[in-house]
């Protein structure tokens, strides 16, 4: 059934609260204060639906730039002004670590959100799924299948580059995915292949050296160029690195912000333990100046780059390759605090095996306000009381964002 409803606000995943007869509705593509047309089948406590027809503009609502937004899901808040997003995000992590974690508004400073310097063009980094008929593109989430992507108004022009790069190279037969990095000048590719490499394949990975903006492929486990992207130089002298097939922040803009967030946090604190460490983000700018920084990370090749950094600016750091969990649970050595960059699905393990070594100071850094609030309760059970949270919206035209919590014994 086809019925009339009121917009309320933005939850997480990019969708937006209505109600209709008592119950819930989550509907795509409406904006906080639109009245929309959406179809109903009245079935369960909730449902989701998609706006059908736009009846009246809400005061959050513009017009998204992008011509394939309803259908492509990688920017489900594009129709969103900007403040609003920002506004949303930052109720969204009062919300969950009220409603989640238990600590009531109030009880802890929520710092203003940090918004981006770019709203559209700032993503250094991408990873394109196959598509119909051998083209890339993003899934809508929800929907089966995915939406081919020519341009993305997110990309860098260095990574739209690359990727027009990637597209003209052809059928790339057994290839999966593109991971796509981009430099200051050039950048790297990454071929996630099905099944191993052929001959074929490697010929074609060959080819794509040639191109100008290509400095390296990896493919399947093997490395052709030179696939490591430096950043510029840190007051400190290191320079950060990453790979197209290692995790790094896609926000080129928002780095600087959020190392100055994570770096405040931990205050003056000189022996730091730091889980989830990856190529070293928010490692390297702690380097120097007496400090003891211990980095723990499973992903080796992250690892690897993060030692190189370390080593050609000559700053001293202690590098652990391991589950952050099981080093937790075995480190013996003094710490004034503990920093931890899980991945969105939190860090419930390490978290437990962390509470034994009693740190006065743990910095808690997510992308996810749910898990960080699960999390966080445990730490709360364990003795520990949150201080502070900032958000930084990394991710605008998305519903993802960052917090930087602060939790003290």
């Amino acid at each position: 059934m086809k019925v009339r409803l009121k917009a309320e606000a933005l939850v997480h995943g990019g969708e937006v609260l209505a109600r209709h007869e008592g119950r819930v509705v989550f509907l795509r593509g409406a904006a906080p204060g639109d009245t929309v047309e959406a179809e109903l089948t009245g079935e369960g406590r909730f449902e989701r639906a998609s706006a059908l027809r736009i009846l009246e503009r809400g005061g959050a609502r513009v017009d998204p730039p992008c011509t394939i937004v309803d259908r492509c899901g990688g920017c489900p808040v594009q129709h969103v002004a900007y403040p609003s997003q920002l506004a949303a995000k930052q109720e969204l992590s009062a919300d969950a670590l009220e409603r989640i974690g238990g600590f009531p508004r109030g009880s802890y400073e929520l710092a203003p959100i940090v918004q981006s310097p770019l709203q559209f063009r700032y993503r250094r980094r991408a990873r394109l799924h196959r598509a119909a008929g051998g083209s890339w593109g993003f899934a809508q989430r929800g929907v089966d299948r995915m939406e081919p992507v020519d341009e993305c108004l997110l990309f860098e022009p260095r990574l739209q580059e690359l990727a027009n790069v990637a597209r003209a190279a052809g059928a790339l037969p057994g290839v999966t995915d593109l991971g796509l990095l981009a430099g200051e000048q050039k950048g790297a590719i990454d071929l996630r292949v099905e099944g191993g490499v052929t001959p074929g394949l490697r010929k074609r990975a060959e080819q794509l050296l040639e191109h100008r903006v290509v400095r390296g492929v990896t493919l399947g486990g093997t490395v052709l160029g030179d696939a490591v992207v430096a950043d510029a130089p840190l007051p400190n002298g290191a320079r950060l690195r990453a790979r197209p097939d290692t995790f790094s922040q896609a926000n080129r803009s928002m780095v600087p912000l959020l190392q100055r967030e994570t770096g405040q946090a931990l205050g003056d604190a000189v022996r730091v333990l730091e889980l989830f460490c990856g190529s070293g983000t928010l490692t390297l700018p702690l380097l120097g100046e007496g400090r003891q920084v211990t980095g723990v990370e499973s992903a080796g090749t992250s690892l690897e780059l993060l030692r190189r950094s370390a080593d050609e600016a000559r700053l001293r750091v202690k590098l652990v390759a391991g589950d952050a969990a099981a080093v937790a649970r075995s480190f013996a050595d003094p710490l004034d605090a503990v920093l931890l960059d899980p991945p969105r699905t939190g860090a419930a393990d390490a978290v437990r095996a962390l509470v034994s070594l009693l740190p006065p100071l743990i910095v808690y850094v997510s992308c996810d306000a749910p898990t960080l609030a699960r999390d966080g309760k445990m730490l709360a059970q364990a003795g520990y009381r949150l201080v502070k949270a900032v958000p930084l919206d990394l991710f605008p035209q998305t519903a993802h964002f960052e917090i930087v919590a602060m939790f003290n014994r």
